[in-house]
């Protein structure tokens, strides 16, 4: 099971963090890693930066982090090497919901927290920090059924079939989107959270069905690669083009006029957020053993086209 923490209490946690923060007497130093998907990638990018400006302020948290090279199998490698360093928290972005499980179970088994960012693994555990997942899909779907006046021909770029998240925001979409009767969903395919792939799925779709009115890409990647796609083979006017995570060159092309829009997170924020749930987790004097099912923090989303796109700073794009 997983317990939703309110904005109000994760505002509450922080602060304590906060104060605690300014301690100076520091008895123990704490061991963290951060084990990413990938590093090739904005938002995992984003979240190191962030959890490294609050580590650097903390001179008793000792900070890793791991590529996972877009491999399950990585990260399990990655794992068992900080269980058996005696780490005392992981901070885990699952490429795989499944396969990580054994991972993270053998890690808190071993009194270390795990606490996931994003992708999440089947398994309870101390914390879950994600952007918003099934309402980040329904946000979408309300805001293409605007773009489309109820009726068209949409496609889905999904993400890998083992991700928590990407499974999660597929699925709020298609229950949304069943309210439009008009709105059909034509064609559905993998693009793995790539750019590139997107690119040439939607090429390819392009080329198989004569009207596609909308795409919802469930990362930005892919939203991308397929607005390109669809700007080279001259169909991209009048076409509703949304992705989901708020990456820099996304909200370039919404100003761009590329990409009609997006759910954007602030993900230094997210980053900086899971350090200190961590840290909360590990001045708590609980064990991994005491928490029974995982908290999940939730970070505010907002709605970004063309119209509001400007209200996000420069220092705010990741």
């Amino acid at each position: 099971m997983k317990k939703f923490v309110s904005i109000v209490a994760v505002i509450c946690i922080l602060a304590s963090m906060l104060v605690a923060g300014v301690a100076v007497a520091q008895e123990k130093t704490y061991k963290v890693a951060f084990i990413t998907t990938t590093m090739a990638h904005s938002v995992p990018a984003a979240w190191h930066e962030g959890i490294k400006r609050v580590a650097d302020t903390k001179p008793y948290i000792e900070y890793e982090v791991a590529d996972g090279e877009w491999r399950a199998d990585v990260q399990i490698a990655k794992m068992e090497d900080y269980i058996n360093r005696g780490f005392d928290a992981i901070i885990l972005q699952a490429q795989d919901a499944a396969a990580l499980a054994a991972s993270v179970r053998e890690a808190e088994e071993a009194g270390i927290f795990v606490v996931t960012l994003n992708l999440d693994v089947t398994v309870p555990h101390a914390a879950l920090v994600t952007m918003v997942t099934d309402r980040g899909g329904q946000l979408v779907a309300q805001e293409m059924a605007k773009d489309l006046g109820g009726k068209g021909n949409v496609v889905i770029l999904q993400s890998p079939p083992g991700a928590s998240i990407g499974i999660d925001r597929e699925r709020g979409f298609r229950e949304e989107i069943k309210k439009y009767p008009d709105i059909q969903i034509i064609a559905a395919q993998n693009a793995e959270w790539r750019k590139d792939k997107a690119f040439a799925i939607m090429q390819s779709l392009l080329q198989s069905h004569d009207k596609i009115d909308g795409v919802y890409g469930v990362n930005d990647s892919m939203a991308e690669g397929a607005a390109l796609a669809a700007e080279q083979a001259g169909k991209l006017e009048g076409m509703s083009v949304w992705g989901l995570d708020g990456e820099k060159d996304a909200l370039t092309m919404i100003e761009e006029g590329k990409l009609t829009g997006t759910i954007y997170t602030n993900c230094f924020i997210q980053g900086e957020m899971a350090l200190k749930v961590v840290e909360d987790l590990l001045k708590s004097g609980k064990t991994p053993q005491d928490i029974q099912e995982t908290q999940v923090f939730e970070v505010d989303p907002m709605v970004v086209r063309k119209d509001n796109v400007a209200q996000i700073k420069p220092e705010d794009r990741w």
